[in-house]
């Protein structure tokens, strides 16, 4: 008998075969596994060119992928911001849409807690609601700034150490952790450069270092964000991907 061999397998034991089918099985646990992932760093770091990409890498694969930008906007906090402002206890820094508040009075500790729990009950609520619905529908979620960023923000803004105990700041660690979350670490000067927000170089300064201080014990995975961002984006696609393949 003459054996005809053919470029395809019919074998269903063939390893080729086997590796059709683990390829089809992975793609379909990608498809079905949710995820929550975030990324933190200061403005002009490069995290938002790290969101976009994984957000399209993620879509390429058939994952349905919303993301998600959180940071402090006055709402119910917006009375207080107001009475702050006019007994001079806090300053307002406006750039483009942005209003960077720096607390003024570092002797009145009670007015500082209550401005400290009024934003961050107001983060807390509004990053609750934008992220709880995607998950509850099975879409991922990437966080462009999440926990870390809005403690590094609070912190900064109200001259505090990274051990500070405020009520307010604890509200932000009952929000859902990331399944995967990455710091992207750049120098001050740099990100200065690249989207001036901040009223100085040392703000990007002080907020580098509470991110430097913070990130480990928040279960981080610092990137070094002076790399090109496809190197970047390789190394966090790496991390992700298997994250899901093995769940």
């Amino acid at each position: 008998m003459q054996t005809i061999l053919t470029g395809k397998s019919s074998n269903p034991y063939s390893p080729r075969m086997g590796h059709d089918r683990f390829a089809r099985w992975r793609l379909v646990m990608m498809r079905r596994r949710r995820l929550l992932l975030s990324f933190s760093g200061i403005d002009g770091s490069g995290k938002t060119t790290q969101v976009k990409l994984l957000e399209n890498r993620l879509k390429q694969n058939g994952i349905p992928t919303v993301r998600m930008w959180s940071r402090w906007r006055p709402l119910l906090s917006l009375p207080l911001l107001q009475v702050l402002r006019w007994t001079g206890q806090l300053r307002v820094h406006k750039k483009d849409f942005l209003s960077i508040v720096e607390f003024q009075d570092h002797k009145n500790e009670g007015v500082a807690s209550l401005w400290c729990f009024a934003t961050q009950l107001e983060n807390f609520l509004k990053t609750s609601l934008k992220i709880s619905l995607p998950l509850a529908l099975g879409r991922t979620v990437i966080c462009d700034r999440y926990t870390l960023d809005l403690l590094v923000d609070g912190m900064s803004d109200l001259h505090d150490s990274p051990n500070s105990l405020r009520l307010g700041f604890k509200l932000l660690r009952l929000l859902p952790r990331p399944d995967r979350a990455f710091l992207i670490d750049t120098d001050a000067e740099v990100a200065f450069e690249r989207k001036p927000d901040l009223p100085t170089v040392s703000h990007n300064v002080e907020r580098i270092r509470l991110f430097r201080s913070m990130y480990h014990n928040a279960g981080v995975k610092l990137m070094d964000g002076r790399r090109s961002p496809d190197a970047i984006h390789q190394d966090v696609w790496s991390l992700v991907s298997g994250m899901i393949s093995s769940r």
